[in-house]
Protein backbone atom coordinates (compact mmCIF):
# COMPACT_ATOMS: atom_id res chain seq x y z
CA UNK A 1 0.00 0.00 0.00
CA UNK A 2 1.48 3.60 -0.61
CA UNK A 3 1.69 5.95 1.83
CA UNK A 4 0.51 9.43 0.91
CA UNK A 5 1.03 11.81 4.38
CA UNK A 6 0.71 15.66 6.11
CA UNK A 7 4.32 16.68 6.94
CA UNK A 8 4.74 19.55 9.36
CA UNK A 9 4.01 20.62 13.18
CA UNK A 10 0.78 21.07 14.93
CA UNK A 11 -0.94 18.94 12.70
CA UNK A 12 -3.19 16.98 14.90
CA UNK A 13 -6.41 18.56 14.14
CA UNK A 14 -5.53 18.42 10.20
CA UNK A 15 -8.75 17.79 8.00
CA UNK A 16 -6.45 16.02 5.31
CA UNK A 17 -6.77 12.67 6.71
CA UNK A 18 -10.35 12.48 6.92
CA UNK A 19 -10.86 14.64 3.24
CA UNK A 20 -8.06 12.39 1.49
CA UNK A 21 -9.23 8.79 3.52
CA UNK A 22 -12.46 9.80 2.56
CA UNK A 23 -11.85 9.94 -1.15
CA UNK A 24 -10.04 6.92 -1.47
CA UNK A 25 -12.59 4.81 0.10
CA UNK A 26 -15.33 6.65 -2.29
CA UNK A 27 -13.22 5.27 -5.40
CA UNK A 28 -12.36 2.28 -4.17
CA UNK A 29 -8.59 2.84 -3.56
CA UNK A 30 -8.39 1.64 -0.54
CA UNK A 31 -6.18 -1.27 -0.96
CA UNK A 32 -3.88 1.12 -2.80
CA UNK A 33 -3.56 4.48 -0.69
CA UNK A 34 -3.74 5.49 3.01
CA UNK A 35 -2.91 8.96 3.98
CA UNK A 36 -1.95 9.96 7.65
CA UNK A 37 -0.33 12.54 10.06
CA UNK A 38 3.69 12.53 10.02
CA UNK A 39 4.36 15.41 12.78
CA UNK A 40 8.16 16.20 12.61
CA UNK A 41 10.00 18.53 14.63
CA UNK A 42 12.15 21.44 13.62
CA UNK A 43 15.15 19.46 14.65
CA UNK A 44 14.66 16.62 13.22
CA UNK A 45 13.45 17.89 9.50
CA UNK A 46 16.74 16.26 7.78
CA UNK A 47 16.79 13.44 9.33
CA UNK A 48 12.96 12.33 8.55
CA UNK A 49 12.38 14.04 5.34
CA UNK A 50 15.89 11.63 3.90
CA UNK A 51 13.81 8.90 5.37
CA UNK A 52 10.51 9.40 4.06
CA UNK A 53 12.28 10.27 1.00
CA UNK A 54 13.95 6.53 0.96
CA UNK A 55 10.87 4.63 1.92
CA UNK A 56 9.76 2.90 -1.27
CA UNK A 57 6.26 2.90 0.05
CA UNK A 58 5.81 6.57 0.27
CA UNK A 59 3.87 7.97 -2.70
CA UNK A 60 3.96 11.72 -1.97
CA UNK A 61 3.18 14.53 0.74
CA UNK A 62 1.78 17.36 1.80
CA UNK A 63 3.85 19.63 3.28
CA UNK A 64 2.33 22.79 5.91
CA UNK A 65 3.52 25.18 8.37
CA UNK A 66 6.74 25.45 9.28
CA UNK A 67 7.76 23.85 6.42
CA UNK A 68 6.59 24.94 3.35
CA UNK A 69 10.07 26.61 2.01
CA UNK A 70 12.62 24.64 3.53
CA UNK A 71 11.36 21.60 1.73
CA UNK A 72 12.62 23.26 -1.74
CA UNK A 73 16.51 22.27 -0.94
CA UNK A 74 14.91 18.63 -0.54
CA UNK A 75 13.15 18.29 -4.33
CA UNK A 76 14.84 17.30 -7.39
CA UNK A 77 12.14 19.39 -9.52
CA UNK A 78 9.29 22.47 -8.74
CA UNK A 79 6.82 23.79 -11.32
CA UNK A 80 6.79 27.15 -12.09
CA UNK A 81 4.24 28.58 -9.48
CA UNK A 82 6.63 27.09 -6.48
CA UNK A 83 9.71 28.33 -7.99
CA UNK A 84 8.44 31.96 -7.87
CA UNK A 85 6.33 32.15 -4.69
CA UNK A 86 9.15 29.91 -2.69
CA UNK A 87 6.81 27.86 -1.35
CA UNK A 88 5.68 24.75 -1.85
CA UNK A 89 2.80 22.39 -0.18
CA UNK A 90 2.21 19.55 -2.59
CA UNK A 91 5.26 16.55 -3.69
CA UNK A 92 4.80 13.71 -5.37
CA UNK A 93 7.39 10.59 -6.20
CA UNK A 94 7.60 10.36 -10.05
CA UNK A 95 9.94 7.72 -11.47
CA UNK A 96 12.08 8.08 -8.14
CA UNK A 97 11.99 11.51 -8.24
CA UNK A 98 10.28 13.90 -6.10
CA UNK A 99 8.74 16.57 -7.57
CA UNK A 100 6.84 19.83 -5.41
CA UNK A 101 4.13 21.62 -6.38
CA UNK A 102 2.13 24.80 -4.63
CA UNK A 103 -1.32 24.00 -4.99
CA UNK A 104 -2.58 26.76 -2.02
CA UNK A 105 -2.85 29.25 -5.00
CA UNK A 106 -5.58 27.58 -6.95
CA UNK A 107 -6.38 26.38 -3.70
CA UNK A 108 -7.22 30.03 -2.63
CA UNK A 109 -8.74 31.98 -5.48
CA UNK A 110 -11.41 29.37 -6.23
CA UNK A 111 -13.87 30.48 -3.91
CA UNK A 112 -13.55 34.09 -4.43
CA UNK A 113 -13.63 33.17 -8.67
CA UNK A 114 -16.81 30.74 -7.59
CA UNK A 115 -18.56 33.57 -6.13
CA UNK A 116 -17.77 36.52 -9.50
CA UNK A 117 -15.69 38.74 -7.83
CA UNK A 118 -13.18 39.76 -10.10
CA UNK A 119 -9.64 40.84 -8.87
CA UNK A 120 -8.13 42.53 -11.60
CA UNK A 121 -6.93 46.53 -10.18
CA UNK A 122 -8.45 46.18 -6.67
CA UNK A 123 -6.62 46.70 -3.64
CA UNK A 124 -5.53 43.53 -1.14
CA UNK A 125 -3.97 43.51 2.63
CA UNK A 126 -2.50 40.44 3.42
CA UNK A 127 -1.50 39.69 7.19
CA UNK A 128 1.59 37.21 7.40
CA UNK A 129 4.90 36.47 4.82
CA UNK A 130 5.28 32.69 5.37
CA UNK A 131 4.86 29.89 2.87
CA UNK A 132 0.99 30.43 2.57
CA UNK A 133 1.28 34.15 2.40
CA UNK A 134 3.83 33.89 -0.53
CA UNK A 135 1.06 31.13 -2.60
CA UNK A 136 -1.91 33.63 -2.30
CA UNK A 137 0.63 37.55 -2.76
CA UNK A 138 1.67 35.35 -6.06
CA UNK A 139 -1.38 34.23 -7.21
CA UNK A 140 -3.37 37.78 -6.48
CA UNK A 141 -0.79 39.22 -8.96
CA UNK A 142 -1.41 36.40 -11.53
CA UNK A 143 -5.13 37.66 -11.50
CA UNK A 144 -4.57 41.38 -11.59
CA UNK A 145 -4.63 42.43 -8.16
CA UNK A 146 -3.35 46.39 -8.42
CA UNK A 147 -2.11 46.63 -5.16
CA UNK A 148 -0.72 44.81 -2.05
CA UNK A 149 -0.32 46.23 1.34
CA UNK A 150 1.45 43.29 3.46
CA UNK A 151 1.41 43.74 7.54
CA UNK A 152 3.53 41.27 9.21
CA UNK A 153 5.32 41.45 12.88
CA UNK A 154 8.78 40.97 10.61
CA UNK A 155 9.31 43.41 8.16
CA UNK A 156 12.65 42.09 6.64
CA UNK A 157 11.07 38.66 6.30
CA UNK A 158 7.97 40.64 4.90
CA UNK A 159 10.83 42.63 2.70
CA UNK A 160 12.05 39.43 1.84
CA UNK A 161 9.08 38.40 0.59
CA UNK A 162 8.51 41.39 -1.94
CA UNK A 163 11.67 41.34 -2.99
CA UNK A 164 11.23 38.07 -4.20
CA UNK A 165 7.52 37.98 -5.74
CA UNK A 166 8.35 41.39 -7.53
CA UNK A 167 11.25 40.31 -9.12
CA UNK A 168 10.07 36.78 -10.23
CA UNK A 169 6.98 38.29 -11.19
CA UNK A 170 7.36 41.75 -12.75
CA UNK A 171 4.77 43.39 -9.94
CA UNK A 172 5.86 46.91 -9.88
CA UNK A 173 7.19 47.54 -6.13
CA UNK A 174 5.64 51.11 -5.99
CA UNK A 175 2.38 49.36 -5.72
CA UNK A 176 3.37 46.45 -2.87
CA UNK A 177 3.95 48.26 0.76
CA UNK A 178 4.95 46.56 3.76
CA UNK A 179 4.21 47.87 7.48
CA UNK A 180 5.12 45.97 10.96
CA UNK A 181 1.94 45.91 12.85
CA UNK A 182 4.26 48.34 15.63
CA UNK A 183 4.13 51.28 12.73
CA UNK A 184 0.51 51.21 12.52
CA UNK A 185 -1.51 53.31 15.47
CA UNK A 186 -5.11 52.42 15.09
CA UNK A 187 -6.88 55.03 13.27
CA UNK A 188 -3.86 54.42 10.27
CA UNK A 189 -4.75 50.41 10.67
CA UNK A 190 -8.39 51.17 10.49
CA UNK A 191 -7.80 53.42 7.32
CA UNK A 192 -5.90 50.89 5.88
CA UNK A 193 -8.20 47.91 6.41
CA UNK A 194 -11.25 50.35 5.08
CA UNK A 195 -9.48 51.03 1.86
CA UNK A 196 -8.66 47.33 0.48
CA UNK A 197 -11.24 45.45 -1.33
CA UNK A 198 -9.85 41.99 0.00
CA UNK A 199 -8.34 41.62 3.47
CA UNK A 200 -6.37 37.91 4.11
CA UNK A 201 -5.57 36.91 7.00
CA UNK A 202 -2.51 34.39 5.84
CA UNK A 203 -1.01 34.10 10.02
CA UNK A 204 -1.33 31.32 12.03
CA UNK A 205 -3.33 33.38 14.47
CA UNK A 206 -5.25 32.05 16.67
CA UNK A 207 -3.57 28.30 16.67
CA UNK A 208 -2.23 27.79 19.95
CA UNK A 209 -3.23 30.69 21.76
CA UNK A 210 -1.25 33.05 19.28
CA UNK A 211 -2.79 36.11 17.93
CA UNK A 212 -2.82 39.21 16.20
CA UNK A 213 -1.32 41.72 18.05
CA UNK A 214 -4.51 44.38 16.68
CA UNK A 215 -7.89 44.20 17.87
CA UNK A 216 -10.17 44.29 14.88
CA UNK A 217 -13.70 46.30 15.52
CA UNK A 218 -16.54 46.90 12.83
CA UNK A 219 -15.67 49.88 12.11
CA UNK A 220 -12.45 48.35 9.98
CA UNK A 221 -14.55 46.93 7.49
CA UNK A 222 -17.44 47.56 4.94
CA UNK A 223 -19.92 45.52 3.37
CA UNK A 224 -18.23 45.98 -0.03
CA UNK A 225 -15.38 44.06 1.38
CA UNK A 226 -14.15 40.04 1.01
CA UNK A 227 -12.47 39.10 4.40
CA UNK A 228 -10.62 36.06 4.19
CA UNK A 229 -9.20 33.49 6.99
CA UNK A 230 -7.25 30.90 5.12
CA UNK A 231 -7.69 28.90 8.63
CA UNK A 232 -10.47 27.13 9.11
CA UNK A 233 -10.52 26.06 12.88
CA UNK A 234 -12.78 27.34 15.30
CA UNK A 235 -10.62 30.06 17.56
CA UNK A 236 -11.66 31.62 20.84
CA UNK A 237 -12.60 35.54 20.37
CA UNK A 238 -12.36 35.76 16.85
CA UNK A 239 -12.82 39.44 16.54
CA UNK A 240 -11.49 39.44 13.14
CA UNK A 241 -14.36 37.05 12.21
CA UNK A 242 -16.99 38.43 14.23
CA UNK A 243 -16.07 42.03 12.94
CA UNK A 244 -16.22 41.29 8.87
CA UNK A 245 -19.59 39.79 10.00
CA UNK A 246 -21.01 42.43 11.78
CA UNK A 247 -19.92 45.24 9.41
CA UNK A 248 -21.74 42.88 6.44
CA UNK A 249 -19.08 42.04 4.55
CA UNK A 250 -18.31 38.91 2.69
CA UNK A 251 -16.41 36.57 4.84
CA UNK A 252 -14.42 33.19 3.64
CA UNK A 253 -12.79 30.96 6.09
CA UNK A 254 -10.13 28.35 5.11
CA UNK A 255 -12.40 25.62 4.49
CA UNK A 256 -12.96 26.02 0.75
CA UNK A 257 -9.49 26.54 0.29
CA UNK A 258 -8.71 23.25 2.19
CA UNK A 259 -11.45 21.46 -0.45
CA UNK A 260 -10.19 23.17 -3.52
CA UNK A 261 -6.00 22.56 -2.99
CA UNK A 262 -6.93 18.98 -1.74
CA UNK A 263 -8.59 18.35 -4.71
CA UNK A 264 -5.77 19.03 -6.70
CA UNK A 265 -3.43 17.02 -4.97
CA UNK A 266 -5.43 14.40 -4.72
CA UNK A 267 -5.87 14.16 -8.41
CA UNK A 268 -2.19 14.02 -9.64
CA UNK A 269 -1.24 11.36 -6.93
CA UNK A 270 -3.56 8.92 -7.61
CA UNK A 271 -4.97 9.90 -11.51
CA UNK A 272 -8.50 9.85 -9.91
CA UNK A 273 -10.92 12.76 -9.25
CA UNK A 274 -13.69 12.82 -6.19
CA UNK A 275 -16.40 14.42 -6.71
CA UNK A 276 -15.94 18.47 -5.13
CA UNK A 277 -19.60 17.54 -3.13
CA UNK A 278 -17.93 14.63 -1.44
CA UNK A 279 -15.30 16.61 -0.21
CA UNK A 280 -17.00 19.36 1.07
CA UNK A 281 -19.15 17.24 2.78
CA UNK A 282 -16.29 15.79 4.53
CA UNK A 283 -15.03 19.30 5.54
CA UNK A 284 -18.16 20.55 6.53
CA UNK A 285 -19.26 17.44 8.91
CA UNK A 286 -16.08 17.88 10.32
CA UNK A 287 -16.57 20.87 11.36
CA UNK A 288 -20.41 21.09 11.76
CA UNK A 289 -21.13 24.02 14.18
CA UNK A 290 -18.26 26.16 13.35
CA UNK A 291 -19.92 28.96 11.94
Amino acid sequence: MKKIMLIGENISESLSPAIHNGAIEYLGLGGKYRYELMPVAAENFCSEIKKIMADENAAGFNITAPYKCRIIDYLDEIDNFTQKCGACNYVKKEKGRWIGKNTDGYGFIMPIIKMGFGIAHKSAVVMGAGGAARAVVLQLINNGIGSITLINRDTAKAAVLKEHICKVSGFGSENFIIYSYLDLQNDKFSSIMLAADLIINATSAGVEEKRLPVLFNAAMFNKSQIIYDLSYMAKADDDFKQSARAASAVYIDGREMLMYQALVSFVQWTSKKPPVWLLRKIVFDALDGVK
